[in-house]
C-alpha cells in the first residue's frame, strides 16, 4: 500500500521511531506503527457509514478513542500512566 503523509506526519512517525530506538535499542519501523495503529483503531468497533469528510472520519475516529479510553479506565481506575 502507498500512502502519502505530509511532512508533518511523517516527522511524528519518525519522531515516535527515534523514541522507541533511544530508550530501549529497539526498533519498530514507520509501517509497523501504522499497522499497530490501524490494529488498535480496528479494536474501538468504529464503522465509517454516513462519513462523508475527512474531517468527519477523524472525529468519528477521536470519539471512539475516547470511548475506548473511558473503558480502560473503568476496568483500571488505579492505572494513572499517562499515553
Amino acid at each position: 500500500m502507498v500512502t502519502f503523509l505530509t511532512r508533518e506526519e511523517l516527522e511524528f512517525l519518525d519522531k515516535l521511531e527515534k523514541d522507541m530506538m533511544f530508550s530501549t535499542g529497539r526498533h519498530l519501523s514507520r509501517s509497523q506503527i501504522l499497522q499497530d495503529m490501524a490494529e488498535l483503531l480496528s479494536k474501538t468497533r468504529m464503522n465509517a457509514i454516513g462519513i462523508k469528510s475527512d474531517d468527519e472520519l477523524k472525529k468519528k475516529i477521536q470519539e471512539a478513542i475516547s470511548r475506548m479510553n473511558q473503558q480502560d479506565k473503568e476496568k483500571n481506575p488505579q492505572d494513572k500512566s499517562e499515553v
